[in-house]
């Protein structure tokens, strides 16, 4: 049934049957040479003529990773997971589906190695639910490529996957800043007061969005003038006060007679049709639409120079929605509605059955499946292809039209760049947030555990909705969330329209005072923030990492609500309610505990391995530095590059030798990838009781402007020595 070829030595491709090529994969696979082969290691293979299943007997302590977007502990063990994406807004423990499908896999055992399937349409994980021992893995095609890293070392496989899938997308410097958003800021009066209200309480900010509200009745590419007279006037405004406006891009064309969009797509026949060649009709928020067919290459550069409308008011970024794609319903499914409506009235049934049937008819309307396998996609070459079989792939297809348009729009100028559905590969060239969260303190857990799981998959920047998407924030879960959000690359408070307000000014005094400090620590983390990031994508290593990525030992793998922001910091957030502290692990080494309130104050102390009750108040977050590493801080600053970072603070507990490699460019262009990038190598040695610092300065293009080192460096018993050096 599958052939093998082998695509590096620790990797394997098994395929069966003629995939469809997905774009996953940036190897061209076109001259591997393949063998016939009986079986696939470590799995029973189980097929018939819908379905390829593979089966695994797992050990006791066997760990499960990865698998992105998806709810549920770190460890995958005890769940089945539905690779289908679907905009589902209620996050509830029991979903087995999110936006993205992300069917890469980790087995951490005895027998340890990785497998990635690459077919675009339902897969089912099923980790040890209908048995405690067993993953049983269904493809429900038999036409797919499964591709297994044979290796021992997480890191190891995770460096495989993303030679075959490409390195993680790399942001603009200034999306590592604050973002602030809202659905829906209704006027740009609304949105020009949120900017100045931020400058004039001295939060830092680099990002408003615009939600749905800013269109003509909803019209991709259009701007409602009455509500938004002068967008392009507020754009240049607000670029002037440092702060950059995105905004929101869904794929649903409006059908209406005059809509250019709607009429150079229908003219073209740009986009996907029934099953009489028409163009499919389905509802989302203009009412009718049709959906552009992004698997084509012609109307994915149609589509692209759509955005021109933006990138000439000096936009510099989009923000990619509803493209699994969501359907509010089709004309077929509000029909049987009706007819099922009819149905409860004719009959002679119980009130509580016909309300049975209603109910169950209208829970079927958005986003059923029969509707997505009504529709299809027209392919380059001609052929048409039922959207069921590549429903995953819709937000890639659409996110590469904008990455690619914007290419052109923005020349040598890195975009901020994100999507809500997703598709391995689509982390090389955009990255995602964690969709439409609630105001629920369990709903920090998911954000802790998805940081996690989908920097696996390469999205390493990526984030939640800060205070929750729906539902009314208290202050308490706001603050909370807004510090375990400093450790969220992509940094956003986003909140629904009918809900409280959650801006840092909307509750009383103290909160916001907290808030703006959290805000202005995470600008002084941001010299360390950007050069572990950037030198995490060399590396091909996640830049967030679970505890059990960087150390060995049980224990370590039972801990999923703390993790490693870079090589240096662990970071240890307080995620439930009123609570003023918690109990963190520390493993193996010592480490430099600094209860973070703001930039300015810093008491430090020093533990060793084992387990603590860290108090932590309201105002706190428990942070440790990891022995003979380093954390590297400056003065923070209203936006990205309001000024030049001319001074840099280096903390850290160095017991023997610590040295670190601070990495900085532009920002902006791609340049560094000419080697147009600087580098301070930073150690400290130790010497008795005092520290000999070295720093070495290689940087050719001069992107480096620190000229000003200030050393606060503890020893075991919390001593600290403190330096400054001119350089």
């Amino acid at each position: 049934m599958f052939k093998k070829a082998q695509i590096s030595a620790q990797t394997h491709l098994y395929r069966s049957g003629e995939p469809f090529k997905t774009g996953a994969v940036i190897l061209d696979l076109s001259k591997v040479n393949f063998q016939d082969s009986p079986r696939i290691p470590y799995f029973e293979i189980e097929t018939n003529d819908k379905e390829t299943n593979l089966i695994y007997k797992m050990q006791k302590d066997d760990v499960v990773y990865g698998l992105g977007e998806t709810l549920g502990a770190l460890n995958k063990r005890g769940k089945i997971y539905q690779f289908y994406a679907t905009d589902d807004p209620l996050h509830t423990p029991d979903k087995k589906a999110l936006y993205g499908s992300h069917p890469f896999m980790i087995l951490d055992g005895e027998k340890s190695f990785g497998l990635f399937i690459d077919y675009p349409s339902e897969i089912i994980f099923d980790i040890g639910f209908t048995h405690k021992d067993y993953i049983k893995i269904t493809i429900f095609s038999k036409d797919l490529d499964i591709y297994l890293f044979e290796c021992d070392e997480k890191l190891t496989i995770i460096k495989e996957y993303f030679a075959l899938t490409g390195k993680p997308y790399i942001p603009p410097k200034w999306a590592f800043g604050f973002q602030q958003s809202r659905w829906s800021y209704f006027s740009e009066e609304e949105v020009r007061y949120v900017a100045n209200k931020y400058r004039e309480l001295d939060i830092p900010l680099d990002v408003i969005y615009t939600d749905i509200d800013y269109m003509d009745g909803y019209k991709v590419f259009t701007i409602n003038r009455e509500t938004f007279p002068n967008y392009e006037g507020m754009v240049k405004d607000l670029a002037q006060k440092g702060i950059k406006v995105i905004p929101i891009i869904d794929p649903g064309v409006k059908i209406e007679e005059g809509y250019h969009v709607y009429e150079e797509g229908k003219m073209n026949k740009y986009f996907c049709v029934d099953k009489n060649r028409e163009d499919f009709v389905a509802a989302v928020w203009p009412g009718l639409t049709h959906f552009p067919d992004f698997l084509n290459s012609d109307v994915r550069k149609w589509w692209g120079r759509q955005y021109k409308i933006f990138t000439d008011m000096g936009i510099k970024g989009v923000w990619n929605d509803m493209n699994e794609p969501s359907i509010f319903y089709t004309p077929t499914r509000v029909q049987k509605l009706f007819e099922s409506l009819e149905k409860a009235k004719v009959e002679e049934n119980e009130l509580g059955q016909k309300l049975s049937l209603i109910q169950e008819a209208i829970k079927n309307i958005p986003n059923n499946r029969e509707d997505y396998k009504s529709f299809y996609h027209k392919l380059d070459d001609g052929t048409l292809i039922n959207h069921d079989l590549v429903h995953n792939l819709y937000g890639l297809k659409m996110t590469e039209a904008a990455s690619e348009a914007l290419k052109t729009l923005l020349p040598n100028e890195r975009p901020l760049l994100l999507s809500r559905s997703s598709y391995p590969g689509l982390h090389r060239m955009a990255s995602i947030w964690m969709g439409d969260n609630m105001s629920w303190w369990e709903h920090m857990l998911v954000n802790i555990r998805l940081l996690q799981s989908l920097n696996m998959m390469g999205f390493f920047y990526t984030g939640a909705d800060i205070g929750g998407f729906g539902g009314d924030a208290s202050p308490e879960l706001v603050i909370r969330w807004m510090q375990l959000g400093v450790f969220n690359p992509f940094y956003r408070n986003h909140a629904a329209l009918n809900t409280r307000p959650q801006e840092p000014w909307q509750f009383d005094e103290e909160s916001l005072n907290i808030m703006r400090d959290t805000v202005r620590l995470r600008y002084a983390l941001l010299p360390y923030t950007y050069s572990e990031y950037m030198n995490s994508v060399k590396e091909s290593e996640p830049f967030i990492k679970p505890l059990s990525f960087v150390f060995d030992g049980k224990k370590e793998k039972d801990i999923e609500d703390q993790f490693m922001y870079g090589n240096s910091l662990m970071v240890a957030p307080v995620h439930e309610q009123n609570k003023k502290g918690r109990y963190v692990y520390l493993p193996d080494v010592k480490w430099l505990n600094w209860t973070a309130t703001k930039f300015e104050e810093r008491n430090m102390t020093v533990y060793k391995p084992g387990d603590y009750y860290i108090e932590a108040e309201l105002s706190q977050i428990p942070l440790f530095i990891k022995e003979n590493n380093l954390l590297v801080l400056t003065e923070p600053m209203n936006y990205v590059g309001e000024k030049e970072i001319t001074e840099l603070w280096i903390v850290g507990l160095v017991t023997s030798q610590a040295v670190y490699t601070y990495y900085d460019d532009d920002g902006l262009t791609y340049n560094f990838a000419k080697g147009e990038f600087g580098h301070l190598k930073i150690e400290i040695l130790k010497e008795s009781n005092d520290f000999k610092v070295q720093v070495e300065k290689e940087d050719p293009k001069n992107m480096i402007k620190v000229n000003k080192i200030h050393f606060e460096i503890y020893d075991e018993s919390g001593n600290v020595v403190k330096k400054d050096m001119i350089i």
